[in-house]
């Protein structure tokens, strides 16, 4: 009775997922029969899971198609704008938001749009402060006087001489008396809503440090090139990637705390001013809705310089490190704008490899070999835990490892309990280690120097697990990248089925396959946890028995303040399903889809905050919904810090 109870509760979701799934099916019309012979044969020799698999590795749109943004902007003027500007006028007190633009030798038009999409703004309470680097064109001076004139609110500073961005950038901070400042570079453009969003949310968040979505556009501003959603506040996304660009806004007081931009940096000026805020702040607030137009043009410092941006956005990262008091280096990383922090790993270091079996002995010493072949850098010692095996050559194999120095077999009886019997594992160790790792036995290292990777970015001390990147046995597919909670209806990975290019460098997706990052979840089949983390939420839950164990213990270890690193730097294959035994076609766990919905169904209904909502559910690469989410009240998301330095993470909604 309960799992036809659970069945039925499931009924809604599954049914919305397939619905979702098929959209996308059906808009991808060239290639219907194609992708429709392709689903018909999963369906055929797998069953509805089978199915799910297929329809995710469907080759759907990257992006919205070129007319989305268009309708975007229609829904947006006609619906979702009188609406605001509604809330707008019944303000009352309102905060004045101060924009802060530092302008050299701009193009005439591309100077005259920024200027009109800020007098276009619907909320009116806002000051424009603009310092000029001493443009040696006529016009730029000419332009910002005559504005300054039409409107009391914009604020002019004119320099005698050109002394570089950040020196211009401060002279417009000083021209302001707001309490909140925005970023606008002076050949781009905000969205109408812009300026009240961060004024909702100075209200309501009170934050120390605020930024939106972007859209990346052309010169002509009429095409999108890229979409720009972000996740909630990552700090180790950011220190991997500058993923934080526009929108940007400081509490004006913390600005001037910090001495403002330094004047010693002409170019990765803003990132290193995010870092040196993100070190101060209580409050970090992200705003999931597109506010700004990025502008692409080849004279822009990022394009020319691009060397130099890589050598000085290094340092920059490396001082923010120093700072913090973090024993770690900063190094180039696969591509342009990406980096890698290496943590050194503490001399007192140990960790306990934990390896749950039922036979599969050939699989269990493909498993060992591959770690003793690739681990040389970690103290470590294998914990292998034979679950009441009875295939004779697997128990042969397994009396032969007890022989070996870093091995220790050790015999569980009674019903299968993948929470239990990782429990009952720690609970006997004998040894003193700082971390374990929980691995599946269809796990097969390939590289040098995984385990040291995800040791290294485990010793921050706010860090409770680190997950690996997970490939299929092709080598080159994705089968883990962390964990989305909420997707399809509960969880699944990040990535999955994604094709690695050949040299493994990820751009299309912001980086998120190659960066460092936080994430909600990552799965236990190569999960390193931190002792001191799996003690404080005393272990896996052993009402989950079998599904989703892995994220409920990543989801309470979250809500104790601990962070969750995906770490692509420690690729593994991973042999998926081979010892599961499950029959496809339904729910293995129905019993513990259930707790775990009940038991999160507020997170599951909030959203994971490393996903963004705009960005398809029923799909784990990061496909953006058609039509683009365009609502009146959004929800933003919260970063703040809690002693002794956790995370805090959570929504408001204005």
């Amino acid at each position: 009775m309960p799992s036809f109870v659970s069945s039925v509760r499931r009924l809604p979701r599954q049914l919305r997922v397939l619905s979702q799934s098929l959209y996308h099916l059906f808009k991808d019309y060239p290639n219907l029969g194609h992708n429709s012979r392709k689903l018909w044969r999963a369906w055929r020799d797998g069953g509805t899971r089978r199915l799910k698999h297929a329809l995710l590795d469907l080759t759907f749109p990257p992006a919205p198609p070129a007319d989305a943004w268009q309708r975007y902007q229609q829904h947006l003027h006609t619906e979702v704008l009188p609406v605001l500007r509604a809330e707008v006028a019944a303000m009352t007190q309102p905060p004045v938001i101060a924009l802060l633009v530092p302008t050299y030798n701009t193009d005439a038009d591309m100077l005259q749009a920024m200027l009109d999409s800020v007098l276009a703004q619907i909320y009116p309470h806002w000051q424009l402060c603009i310092a000029d680097d001493a443009s040696t064109l006529p016009h730029v001076r000419d332009i910002l006087q005559r504005y300054a004139a039409r409107d009391p609110r914009i604020r002019l500073h004119l320099g005698q001489s050109n002394q570089g961005v950040s020196h211009a950038s401060n002279q417009a901070l000083a021209l302001t008396d707001a309490p909140f400042v925005v970023l606008l570079d002076h050949d781009d453009l905000l969205e109408p809503q812009a300026l009240y969003r961060v004024a909702q949310s100075v209200l309501a968040d009170d934050p120390d440090l605020l930024y939106s979505d972007e859209v990346l556009i052309d010169a002509s501003a009429t095409n999108v090139l890229q979409y720009f959603h972000r996740p909630t506040f990552s700090p180790e996304y950011l220190r991997s990637h500058p993923y934080i660009v526009h929108l940007v806004g400081f509490r004006t007081a913390l600005l001037r705390e910090l001495g403002g931009f330094d004047e010693q940096l002409r170019i990765s000026q803003d990132y290193d001013l995010i870092l040196r805020a993100s070190e101060k702040a209580h409050t970090i607030v992200h705003i999931p809705e597109i506010l700004y137009q990025w502008r692409t043009h080849t004279g822009s410092a990022g394009h020319e310089k691009m060397a130099q941006v890589m050598d000085t956005s290094t340092a920059v990262l490396q001082r923010h490190l120093d700072r913090l008091g973090l024993a770690a280096s900063a190094t180039h990383g696969a591509s342009f704008n990406f980096f890698h922090t290496q943590y050194r790993i503490g001399s007192d270091q140990r960790v306990a490899i934990i390896i749950p079996t039922k036979n599969h002995g050939a699989l269990v010493k493909q498993c060992i070999d591959s770690i003793r072949a690739t681990v040389h850098e970690v103290a470590y010692d294998i914990i292998l835990i034979d679950h009441a095996s009875t295939d004779a050559e697997s128990i042969a194999y397994f009396e032969s490892l007890k022989a070996s120095d870093d091995v220790t077999v050790l015999r569980y009886e009674g019903v299968f309990n993948f929470s239990s019997i990782n429990n009952w594992a720690v609970r006997q160790l004998t040894g003193t280690y700082s971390h374990y790792l929980f691995c599946n036995n269809d796990i097969q290292a390939i590289e040098n120097g995984w385990l040291e990777h995800m040791l290294a970015q485990c010793q921050p001390a706010d860090v409770g697990i680190v997950g690996a990147q997970l490939l299929y046995p092709d080598h080159t597919s994705i089968q883990h990248a962390g964990v989305c909670v909420g997707a399809f209806g509960i969880a699944e990975h990040y990535g999955k089925f994604l094709k690695l290019p050949p040299d493994r460098v990820d751009i299309a997706f912001m980086g998120r396959l190659i960066c460092t990052r936080e994430v909600a979840a990552v799965t236990a089949a190569c999960l390193l946890m931190r002792k001191q983390a799996f003690d404080a939420i005393q272990g896996y839950d052993e009402q989950l028995a079998v599904g989703f164990g892995d994220v409920d213990l990543c989801l309470r270890a979250l809500e104790q303040g601990w962070r969750i690193l995906y770490c692509p730097q420690a690729t593994l294959i991973h042999h998926e399903s081979i010892t599961r035994g499950k029959a496809e076609g339904y729910d293995p766990h129905p019993e513990d889809s259930a707790l775990f919905s009940q038991r999160w169904r507020n997170w599951l209904d909030a959203g994971d905050p490393y996903f963004h909502p705009a960005y398809a559910l029923n799909h784990t690469a990061w496909l953006i919904q058609d039509p683009i989410p365009c609502q009146t009240a959004i929800r933003r998301r919260l970063w703040q810090r809690t002693p002794p330095e956790r995370q805090l993470l959570r929504h408001s909604t204005s």
